[in-house]
């Protein structure tokens, strides 16, 4: 219909009205534009709302996985520490403590990474719609880290593996049945990672194969090496791991949590 009245009045050189209807056109034409660019502003920021969210579930998944962890790594270093001593001399306990403590030692927590917002984020190009700053670099940071870092460790200490080539396979599943954290843990539940491993706990029907193995405990100094070099790496490890918690702590505390601003 434009096109119709701007021919007419061509045909009848009506110059204002060809003005007019040139204008009425290219109004028309920016006012889409607009239109357009600020519907696809909306989904950009309903779309960052939305992954922002996840990435903060996400990284206080992560957050208490860190503490558990630490909280692990302090219980496997006291057990360790106290299971050394008896070994060096320095105190003295029954065999089975001395089993239960050596199996404990040789544990590690591991749960996997939480990560599946943030691989999205960076596959679809979108992390520049995570607009809190802070939010974003503590992702970037805490993510770009080796696995290897973030797991702590992946349970091939040489100690472990000593234990589990002499370890009676019958003991040592019920050392798993009844000396171990508990399996149904829920992530988010700090109350369940206090003194996860630390805990008092007694094997029976085993005499024969721990005191076998509490005697090539207390017999072997290689083994009392490996365990002083357990204890001395999971307590290292339980303070560097503090970095990556304050790394996720000041990440979080910078969110203020979504805009509801209609």
């Amino acid at each position: 219909m434009i096109l119709s009245r701007i021919a007419k009045a061509l045909k009848d050189q009506n110059w204002l009205a060809v003005g007019i209807e040139f204008i009425i056109v290219i109004a028309g034409v920016v006012i889409g534009f607009q239109v357009t660019a600020w519907n696809e502003d909306r989904l950009s920021a309903i779309r960052g709302t939305e992954l922002t969210e996840r990435l903060v579930a996400d990284l206080r998944d992560e957050q208490w996985r860190v503490a558990a962890t630490r909280n692990y790594l302090i219980d496997v270093a006291a057990i360790g520490e106290r299971t050394l001593a008896v070994l060096e001399g320095e105190a003295e306990i029954s065999d089975e403590a001395l089993v239960i403590g050596a199996y404990r030692a040789t544990q590690y927590f591991w749960s996997g990474l939480i990560r599946g917002t943030y691989d999205e984020i960076v596959a679809s190009g979108e992390i520049g719609l995570i607009r809190n700053t802070a939010l974003r670099d503590s992702a970037v940071e805490y993510y770009g880290s080796s696995p290897t870092a973030l797991l702590i460790e992946l349970g091939e200490a040489p100690f472990r593996n000593a234990i589990r080539e002499r370890i009676d396979p019958e003991l040592h599943r019920d050392l798993v049945a009844s000396c171990t954290e508990d399996v149904n843990i829920q992530i988010g539940d700090y109350a369940a990672i206090e003194a996860m491993l630390d805990f008092p706990c007694r094997i029976e029907g085993h005499d024969a194969a721990i005191a076998r193995l509490a005697t090539e405990l207390r017999g072997s100094q290689g083994l009392t090496n490996l365990l002083r070099r357990r204890v001395i790496e999971a307590a290292q490890q339980s303070t560097s791991i503090q970095y990556y918690g304050r790394l996720l702590e000041t990440g979080l505390a910078a969110y203020p949590g979504p805009d509801t601003t209609p």
